[in-house]
């Protein structure tokens, strides 16, 4: 078993997060979707020919939209790494949530935030083993790499705008140097459906520039939800393993 403990307030989207018999859940979906995410930036960080492959899908080889684009990487990381169709967590049972007013803050241009309120989670759970052994330490450095790139380029954005959540990304940096675990950013922490798919394009200009001209987007997320209560991005968390 793993036990997941949010790191900041957890959600799951603007609907909140779904129930059966009465209880809310983390569909497991959720979590397959950001441990794919982590591992696609992995492999193109240490795979030049895959790296390539992705850069010329951004710039030239691909025809569709950014959603399909963030699709078609994945596709071809799993053409790539068959064993990472494994990856099948199940929902997870959560014990509480509570609603709560948020901020959707605009990280490319000045102006007021957007409001909305949420449902969220903050606490511990239980997961049903979501990594098969032979996954847990390619997946284990893969994750970390993501966590320590996107802490890295968010607080680059959201420090100066909001000096109070410097205190975040110095723990979440300093919490990835240290012990055996996953951390993983999950759920609704952007509205921008793309979420962080094309991170690892953040300090490759042409394929930085392909994504702005052909698909309209950027490596990082234009929205980030924010709780003005915690002063902590959402989404963060870690996987554990028990026992």
């Amino acid at each position: 078993m793993f036990r997941l403990e949010t790191q900041t307030p957890l959600a799951a989207g603007p609907e909140g997060f779904p129930r059966r018999a009465g209880q809310a859940y983390l569909p497991g979906a959720a979590l397959r979707e950001a441990l794919l995410t982590a591992a696609l930036a992995y492999a193109i960080q240490r795979d030049e020919a895959f790296a390539a492959e992705m850069r010329r899908m951004a710039q030239h080889a691909f025809k569709g939209s950014a959603g399909e684009l963030a699709a078609a990487m994945v596709a071809a990381l799993l053409e790539r790494q068959p064993e990472l169709e494994a990856l099948a967590p199940a929902d997870v049972p959560l014990p509480e949530t509570v609603r709560r007013r948020v901020l959707v803050l605009d990280t490319v241009a000045a102006g007021a935030p957007k409001e909305l309120e949420l449902e969220l989670f903050e606490g511990r759970a239980v997961v049903p083993d979501p990594l098969r052994p032979e996954l847990e330490t390619w997946l284990a450095t893969a994750t970390h790499g993501f966590q320590s790139a996107l802490a890295r380029v968010e607080a680059t954005l959201l420090v100066p705008l909001l000096p109070e959540t410097e205190p975040l990304y110095r723990r979440l940096a300093a919490r990835e140097r240290s012990g055996s675990f996953w951390p993983l950013r999950v759920g609704y922490w952007t509205p921008d459906p793309e979420g962080a798919r094309f991170l690892a394009f953040t300090d490759l200009v042409a394929a930085e520039r392909a994504l702005e001209r052909r698909f309209r987007t950027r490596p990082f997320p234009r929205w980030v939800v924010y709780d003005p209560k915690s002063r902590r991005t959402l989404g963060w968390l870690t996987l554990e393993k028990e026992g």
